[in-house]
């Protein structure tokens, strides 16, 4: 009997995109430290400030426009409905990147460090706005997640290799910069060089059709940068009430739980635009492979908690040494948290993005996040670092609930749970 060609392309798309997800941690863990011991904690210092310019430059230039792309690409059957898609967000694109460089021009200003290092700065304000117009969406939504992967590779390749043989002292912080930013010219350069057969240059700048998708893609924007948002919001509010000690001890642990959530995030590459395309086509198998990556979702989540509540310690000795006991202790109780999003994951990412309800969506991770934030504001003086665990174990856990609820009332979880379906 012959293989299924379907899966086994699924399988080998798994398998690529993993592996990268995994050459990423390598890369930084070559990196960080090359940084470190190089540039010193002075210029370090400037890179990290550069790059979190460069990481809201990119949040707000890219918008919701990703996912928004990659549920439309998915879809379009219509001859030159791709171009205009593929126009659509090159222009949203652009018009955003005429309201964010006065901002980040600004924000520099504002910034003493950055100011100081204005070549840094002004790098890594290209490079945020290069970073927006990554194709990973397009590629992603036209079910080649390898194409994503190998590019990402390449910039990864290129990066590394001209950061270790050219950035020398502490004074070439400003150079680290220059050369990210030139590794994701280069890529930019061949993700839009190989896919320029598939859109027409005459329908690329639309922009009554841009300014209409950066409207409709707000809900998503608020969707995508909530965690964002409320990580920092979380961090600064403990920091009004507990030590520095205790900031530093959540913010580990807040980290490690991050980096635990995103090992599910590379999965949706796969999966959410082939539900996408199902949802228009054949809704039941939608349904039937929403609840198969949601149980795979929820195994890989469950164990994620078990391993981070049962190994917590060691698992914290090992990746900051000495004297994070308390991350520890936080973790353990945070390791809930796991399973939790990976429902969240599945109900929002996998089933209500794909039927065009992230404006629900939006609400309920708004109204989970504010009541977390909340829970922080009762909690914060008494319990301190522990007092923000349970802050984001009680906005994660509301925002499950009011979408378990919203999902039962659209009727959503009665087909994802059907078994005849």
């Amino acid at each position: 009997m012959s293989a299924n060609p379907t899966a086994t392309r699924s399988s080998l798309d798994f398998a690529f995109v993993y592996a990268a997800y995994c050459l990423r941690y390598v890369y930084l863990l070559v990196l960080i430290p090359f940084y470190g011991r190089v540039l010193g904690m002075e210029g370090y210092a400037v890179v990290l400030s550069a790059l979190s310019l460069m990481n809201l430059v990119w949040i707000f230039n890219n918008w919701g426009l990703a996912p928004a792309g990659t549920r439309a690409i998915a879809t379009a059957s219509a001859p030159g409905q791709q171009s205009d898609i593929f126009g659509a967000q090159f222009s949203a694109r652009l018009l955003l990147t005429l309201l964010v460089v006065p901002g980040a021009l600004v924000a520099i200003q504002l910034s003493p460090l950055l100011a100081a290092n204005r070549w840094a700065a002004w790098a890594a304000m290209a490079l945020g706005v290069v970073s927006a117009f990554n194709l990973g969406w397009y590629y992603t939504g036209t079910h080649r997640p390898r194409t994503t992967v190998r590019l990402e590779v390449i910039g990864f390749v290129i990066n590394l290799s001209l950061i270790l043989a050219l950035v020398r002292s502490p004074s070439d912080a400003d150079l680290a910069v220059f050369l990210m930013l030139l590794s994701a010219l280069t890529v930019s350069v061949i993700a839009y060089w190989s896919c320029r057969g598939e859109f027409r240059l005459d329908r690329l700048i639309q922009w009554r059709a841009g300014l209409q998708l950066i409207r409709s893609s707000g809900y998503l924007f608020l969707y995508i940068s909530n965690a964002i948002f409320v990580g920092a919001a979380l961090t600064y509010l403990l920091g009004l009430y507990a030590s520095a000690d205790m900031v530093g001890a959540y913010g580990a642990a807040d980290r490690l739980v991050a980096a635990g959530i995103s090992i599910m995030t590379p999965m949706g590459h796969i999966f959410i635009p082939k539900i996408t395309a199902l949802f228009a086509t054949h809704r039941d198998g939608a349904y039937r492979l929403s609840r198969r990556v949601g149980a795979l979702l929820l195994l890989v989540a469950t164990l994620g908690a078990a391993v981070s509540h049962w190994f917590a310690q060691p698992i914290v000795s090992l990746i900051f040494g000495p004297g994070f006991e308390q991350t520890a202790a936080l973790l353990q109780v945070m390791s809930v948290v796991f399973p939790i999003n990976a429902a969240i994951i599945v109900l929002g990412a996998y089933l209500f993005i794909p039927q065009h309800q992230e404006r629900t969506l939006a609400a309920v991770v708004i109204t989970g996040s504010a009541i977390g934030i909340g829970a922080l504001v009762l909690m914060g003086n008494t319990y301190q670092a522990m007092g923000a665990a349970y802050a984001r174990i009680t906005g994660d856990a509301i925002t499950l609930a009011l979408l378990l609820a919203f999902a039962w009332k659209n009727g959503i979880l009665q087909q994802l749970l059907s078994p005849r379906r």
